[in-house]
């Protein structure tokens, strides 16, 4: 499936080396040794690299160890909170009105 924005497909975006860093929640000579090492190929414009390109980066780049995965990060870890119930929801105890007043 291919999400499209004007008959151009996300993918194919080209995204500078700050965008890619602030994407990847990673510092820019973080982004440029991913660059680098192969991880990220560079698009045909000088400085530009497509966003495809950047998602299978990381991508790879976790898979490999090369980076940490985005929920074990400690810069801005992606965290969604989820909270489990019990199957028999269990009210706390409330204590009868007492219309007297005593």
């Amino acid at each position: 499936m291919s999400v499209l924005h004007r008959k151009k497909p996300l993918r194919d975006w080209l995204i500078t080396a700050d965008e890619g860093a602030r994407a990847l929640h990673i510092t820019r000579q973080g982004f440029k040794a991913l660059v680098r090492e192969g991880f990220i190929r560079s698009a045909d414009r000088a400085g530009m690299y497509r966003l495809g390109s950047v998602i299978d980066g990381h991508a790879e780049a976790v898979r490999l160890g090369r980076l940490a995965p985005p929920h074990k990060r400690t810069n801005a870890p992606a965290v969604f909170f989820c909270e489990v119930l019990p199957e028999t929801l269990t009210l706390p105890y409330i204590a009868p009105i007492d219309h007297d007043g005593l």
